[in-house]
């Protein structure tokens, strides 16, 4: 009578107590039936293991063909045909990359999208060059102008201009701050305030220039031609 009833109530493979009625131990997960059981049980969850990385291969390969050939063409429109690392279907690879590089990369895929008037694809990248910009640890002047400019595409004005707010707040009168103003109200449609952002530009861009800022002379060209441009109009 005691051997039977020892032999129902502890499990055969751990000798933990089971709850009365228990299919399964458990502790290790064997079968209170037959010794056959825990083979069943074993190879349900197997099967079910299975099954998951299937899905996980499946949808990673999915995520990677979809966003793969932007992400390595990113920054790079208009070059010569893929290479064997940018072929449809492979993913990017940014293993290599800053953070810094992969958010001006992103940046660079969104505005050459936009300047050729492919607006789904600007529309696409843009909301993830902002979460690569959120992801900096350190930001200056010139991240936070592309940052802003991003913004704008996006019709995220107030951001924008606060970041205009810092850049200025850390460089008085920086030509950077009065573009990001210029191209708000120009977003806008904010006639006095174009007109306003106009004239500091041209105000500030005598006297800021000669400091040779190493963002001023990166983007010099960017700068003469805006001045062109502004004093014409």
């Amino acid at each position: 009578m005691t051997a039977t009833t020892s032999a129902s109530t502890d499990c055969r493979s751990c000798h933990a107590p089971l709850t009365a009625g228990a299919r399964y131990c458990h502790r290790c997960g064997r079968a209170v039936g037959a010794s056959g059981d825990r083979t069943i049980w074993v190879i349900a969850w197997s099967a079910v293991a299975v099954f998951i990385a299937f899905i996980v291969y499946f949808v990673h390969n999915r995520s990677a063909e979809a966003a793969g050939p932007d992400m390595a063409n990113a920054g790079n429109v208009g070059a010569g045909g893929p290479t064997s690392a940018q072929r449809p279907g492979a993913p990017p690879d940014i293993s290599q990359m800053s953070p810094r590089e992969r958010f001006l990369r992103l940046h660079d895929r969104v505005m050459a999208a936009a300047q050729s008037g492919d607006t789904a694809t600007a529309d696409r990248f843009a909301p993830m060059a902002i979460a690569a910009y959120g992801m900096l640890d350190t930001v200056d002047v010139d991240l936070r102008y592309h940052a802003g400019s991003l913004y704008i595409r996006t019709g995220a004005y107030p951001e924008a201009l606060a970041l205009a707010d810092t850049i200025q707040a850390q460089a008085k009168d920086h030509l950077f701050g009065d573009m990001l103003r210029l191209e708000v109200a120009q977003a806008r449609k904010d006639k006095a305030g174009e007109t306003r952002f106009r004239k500091a530009f041209l105000e500030h861009y005598d006297g800021q220039i000669p400091l040779r800022r190493p963002e001023y002379e990166e983007h010099k060209a960017m700068l003469e031609d805006l001045r062109k441009q502004l004093q014409t109009n």
